[in-house]
């Protein structure tokens, strides 16, 4: 039961959609969800705002005032097994909708509450949306050109992240309830999401005392957005200083005299402004495509039309084709592809957006036929089994007793870790929140590239010893975990990975395809040895498609997918979003995937493959945009600092240097009571004469969603987290004591896992190869002896690099 409004919950509640679900859109007279007023019109009453993220659903209207209607509210709760809500104060002492009480009425119901704040706490009672979310949590303080206002991202990604956290919580919700039969709360605080899943910033900060600054497009960033013939591309740092060796292959005879003569010298002016002239003379697609060939990350920045007209997309048929009442468009298909479950799309009997109360006497006719006391209409039976391991070490089905609902929900499952960077071990350390075993796999002769990642914070310092245990961003996403290195080159390691799939629930790489098959680990391998195991691979592309070899980063699947073609001023360049939400998204797509894939393997003792290809899950952050350049044949204009749908939103200067407040309202009239006018101009006069914090809580005080622009610093010590607890400090070996982001949800429940630090290099091999396969301390020793395994990335010892 969606009873949401806005993105966030709207788009979880779509994503149980195309997972099968029996979703049913509840709006009321009162409160009718605001989407149905935003963009052009598909037909009916539905626009593509509300298409957006309603797409396979059923849609019932109440009039909540009336007895009947508030009766049928109940029978509805009582027939459901999720409820989404995002009510403010008002709508839920009026429904009913607080925690306590829903558990009290409803004892089987998971309860999802999607806020922005939570209800507890300085900012509970404050207005908020994504621009406002933006400004508090860090994200605008490092977006945007040195010497003019921070930027937001252009896209509703804090929505998106927070609705994606949202199906996390649930699934582990729904997985505590397979054994139990209870429900329980699952909140959901945009601020909390927007906050971990931005760590470049606050954990740096904590670590290192250094706040980035605003330079987008500034060569000393680690990327830069170059401009071609026909549109941009994204570079990588690394690409941009092997672009030397580049030049010649890409621009053949067209190179300068210092490229081929070292003795010809040149400056690094000199070399960029031959560089943008040569790449402005360039196709960007011909320029991407080669770039790739050659190993470099560089993207294709698109534009909402080409996103459309993707090759990638439509070799992989990504686009669901639906049929509105006045016109068929194209929306984004599955985030996620698993090979045994189909998304409901289209072909699959997935529905469009549903009109105002489209299907309301037919919901309502299915639940009174309902016998009562029955429980839930739609869902299946709770499990009489529970996955276990036999003598043979392979997945089946064995009666055990019903576990305690204090435990954490994913308790006894065992995760392989094979990912790298941040998607990847974000999702694990999700997993490992929930109860999981995660072991982390590493190689002294390739170790995690973020491990080193400190580099990107400190600029010219020196590397300190032990430079791999140094990372604030490699200690904030594996959290949690136990660390092994095995050297996948080797036949013996290979042997033992193999041995630790079969050991395993869930295995999860990010590697290029073929990597994994080259060591005897594909989906099929693991099967074969494993029929119960769950592989979640996250390529950047997917796995076929012409695109689909590409090297990338977030920088590359976010310029892909559209996002970085909607950052930026409005009269400047696109913009990278310096805080890279493709990474988390991917990871928060991914761990809701395999709670629900590892379910299914519970009830029939089958795994399967889960395929996540970054890009398509980050185009769902440009569902709005895509549809509606289909309605109206115009590519939306870039929105720098505006929300669809405000009356006024900005950003403006307070007192102060460099001191900003963002403003974003539909409620014109509560504007001109603290302004005097709802004109932007007379916004900006009001905070301009005011420190910002004065100036946003006035305009708090009336209703207006406005706040401070936060840096790194002020978001580490933000009141409203430290009286929700949201950062947990761990003292960690190398490092010392630390600020970190907790678990971006909070069950009522079932206890999240408090977060122990990340692992050293290679620390847990012995007590892992142990516990998992009773391997013994003398064969970790003779695997050191030869340098497959050990503490110390190969080439250094005592924390010093000893050779090249």
């Amino acid at each position: 039961m969606d009873l949401s409004t806005g993105i966030a919950g709207g788009y979880a509640a779509r994503v149980f959609a195309g997972l099968g679900a029996d979703v049913i859109k509840v709006e009321t007279v009162r409160w009718r969800d605001p989407l149905r007023d935003l963009g052009a019109g598909l037909g009916a009453d539905i626009t593509t705002g509300f298409a957006a993220c309603n797409s396979g659903k059923r849609s019932v209207l109440l009039d909540t005032d009336s007895p009947a209607d508030a009766a049928a509210l109940e029978r509805l709760l009582a027939a459901s097994d999720v409820l989404i809500e995002s009510a403010g104060a008002e709508q839920r002492t009026a429904l009913n909708l607080g925690s306590d009480e829903i558990a009290s009425r409803h004892r089987h119901l998971v309860h999802a509450s999607l806020t922005p704040f939570g209800d507890r706490g300085p900012y509970a009672g404050h207005a908020a949306d994504d621009f406002v979310i933006a400004a508090l949590s860090g994200l605008m303080a490092v977006q945007g050109e040195r010497g003019r206002e921070p930027m937001s991202t252009g896209t509703d990604a804090v929505s998106y992240l927070s609705g994606n956290a949202a199906v996390v919580g649930i699934s582990a919700a729904l997985t505590a309830r397979d054994c139990d039969g209870r429900g329980q709360h699952v909140d959901v605080r945009a601020l909390e999401v927007a906050v971990a899943t931005q760590i470049f910033d606050t954990v740096a900060y904590s670590y290192t005392g250094v706040e980035r600054v605003r330079r987008a497009n500034d060569p000393a960033e680690p990327w830069a957005i170059l401009a071609t013939r026909d549109g941009h591309i994204a570079a990588a740092r690394s690409a941009m200083i092997a672009w030397e060796e580049l030049w010649i292959p890409v621009f053949g005879d067209e190179v300068p005299e210092w490229v081929i003569d070292p003795t010809v010298a040149a400056s690094g002016e000199e070399v960029r402004a031959a560089l943008s002239a040569l790449i402005a003379s360039r196709d960007k697609r011909d320029l991407v495509e080669l770039c790739q060939l050659l190993g470099h990350i560089v993207g294709e920045v698109l534009t909402i039309p080409e996103v459309l007209d993707s090759p990638q997309h439509d070799a992989r048929g990504f686009f669901d084709d639906v049929d509105y009442p006045s016109q068929r468009v194209r929306e984004p298909g599955p985030p996620v592809r698993f090979s045994d479950t189909p998304w409901r799309t289209a072909a699959y009997g997935g529905l469009r957006a549903p009109a105002l109360g489209e299907h309301t006497a037919d919901v309502l006719a299915e639940v009174r036929a309902a016998r009562p006391g029955t429980g839930t209409v739609f869902a299946p039976p709770p499990l009489a089994a529970r996955a276990s391991r036999g003598s043979s070490g392979r997945i089946g089905l064995a009666a055990t007793a019903e576990p305690d609902q204090s435990e954490p929900p994913l308790r006894g499952v065992r995760v392989l870790d094979f990912t790298m960077g941040w998607a990847g071990p974000y999702a694990t350390e999700l997993l490992a929140d929930l109860g999981a075993d995660v072991v982390k796999v590493e190689s002294i002769t390739r170790t995690d590239w973020w491990r080193t990642a400190r580099r990107m914070f400190t600029g010219g310092v020196g590397d300190p010893d032990w430079l791999w245990e140094m990372s604030p961003l490699w200690n904030s996403v594996n959290e949690s975990k136990r660390g092994i290195t095995l050297d996948l080159a080797d036949e013996r390691c290979r042997d033992i990975a193999r041995r630790l799939a079969f050991a395993a629930d869930i295995v999860i790489e990010n590697f290029t395809p073929r990597v994994m098959a080259s060591f005897g680990l594909s989906y099929d391998a693991i099967h074969e040895l494993n029929p119960g195991a769950v592989m979640v691979s996250m390529p950047g592309f997917g796995a076929g498609g012409p695109w689909g070899a590409f090297r990338s980063t977030a920088l590359v699947t976010e310029a892909m997918a559209g996002l970085t073609g909607r950052g930026g001023h409005p009269d400047g360049p696109p913009q990278v979003i310096q805080t890279s939400p493709a990474d988390p998204n991917a990871g928060l797509v991914a761990a809701w995937a395999v709670i629900g894939a590892l379910r299914a393997a519970r009830r029939t003792g089958r795994g399967q493959h889960i395929e996540i290809a970054q890009v398509e899950a980050m185009t769902h952050h440009l569902s709005f945009d895509l549809l509606e350049f289909q309605a109206t044949g115009q590519e939306p204009p870039r929105r720098g600092n505006s929300m669809p749908g405000a009356v006024v939103s900005g950003c403006w200067p307070a007192a102060g240097a460099d001191e900003w407040v963002v403003v974003s309202t539909t409620d014109a009239a509560a504007l001109e009571r603290v302004v005097g006018s709802a004109a932007p101009e007379a916004v900006a006069h009001f905070v301009a004469a005011r420190d910002r914090r004065s100036a946003a809580n006035a305009l708090q005080a009336e209703g207006v969603a406005a706040a401070s622009v936060q840096s790194a610093r002020e978001v580490l010590s933000d009141p409203q987290l430290a009286a929700s607890g949201f950062f947990h400090r761990t003292d960690r070996a190398f490092v010392g004591e630390h600020a970190y982001p907790s678990a971006p949800f909070r069950l009522s429940g079932s206890p999240i896992v408090p977060r122990k630090p990340a692992p050293t290099l290679g620390a847990d091999t012995r007590a892992v190869l142990d516990d998992w396969l009773g391997i013994d301390s003398e064969t970790v020793d003779d695997l050191e002896v030869h340098g497959l395994s050990g503490t110390e990335p190969r080439g250094s010892r005592g924390g010093k690099v000893v050779q090249p």
